[in-house]
């Protein structure tokens, strides 16, 4: 069942990308607002978010056909309208909320992975060695990993909501601003694991294993995200 309306879902946010083609720059960006303060509320179920946002863009549509705009339709507080609607939708189930955090964990470890047996294979070519690893060092990683990246979620989004409905802040700006977010978040946990001191037992795996492990980790957290 979550598996078929996954598939809905995506149905409907493509169906959404290309019916706001239609709409005026003006009408674009205020139901863009609309949303994004939606979609980044983690509380709220996604297939009826969704279906409600089709339903206003429709509305839009319709509405701006016979020379209204978005505003007349939203009200002269967008902010206020969204979070009326957000009153009446249902909420996510909490194991949805929990597998969506799980699999940015599992991206994250699964990327840190790669990039440690990367540099396993090329750093020793310059002479350099990289240490094993080492197990107590690897149970506060993943412990940091799972902590860091909701609490980056949460601080992104956040973000985002903040700078919705005011003058001046198109969507570009919006993707540019979480895309600067998001990296510093990713640098920020990554340099936190490896300014960790070693302790516990060193485990020496061949640079192969993290490659594998990581290119793997990948393929596990992308199937999580697309159920």
């Amino acid at each position: 069942m979550f598996k078929n309306n996954q598939k809905e879902i995506k149905a409907l946010i493509e169906e959404n990308n290309r019916l706001r083609q239609q709409l005026t720059p003006d009408n674009l960006k205020l139901y863009e607002d609309m949303m994004l303060y939606i979609r980044t509320d983690m509380r709220l179920a996604e297939y009826e978010s969704e279906q409600i946002l089709m339903e206003m863009l429709h509305h839009i549509i319709d509405s701006q056909k016979d020379g209204k705009t978005a505003k007349d339709v939203f009200g002269g507080n967008p902010k206020d309208y969204a979070e009326e609607l957000i009153a009446e939708l249902p909420r996510e189930k909490k194991r949805n909320v929990a597998q969506f955090i799980i699999a940015q964990v599992v991206v994250l470890i699964g990327i840190v992975s790669l990039v440690e047996g990367l540099g396993k294979l090329v750093l020793p070519l310059f002479g350099l060695k990289t240490p094993g690893v080492i197990t107590g060092s690897l149970m506060v990683t993943l412990l940091i990993a799972i902590i860091g990246t909701g609490v980056a979620i949460y601080w992104i989004f956040k973000q985002i909501r903040k700078d919705l409905f005011t003058e001046g802040n198109s969507s570009k700006r919006q993707y540019i601003k979480v895309g600067l977010i998001g990296a510093v978040a990713f640098i920020a946990l990554v340099s936190i694991v490896y300014l960790l001191p070693d302790w516990g037992i060193a485990l020496p795996f061949a640079w192969w294993t993290y490659v594998l492990t990581g290119v793997l980790l990948l393929v596990i957290g992308k199937r999580l995200q697309a159920f």
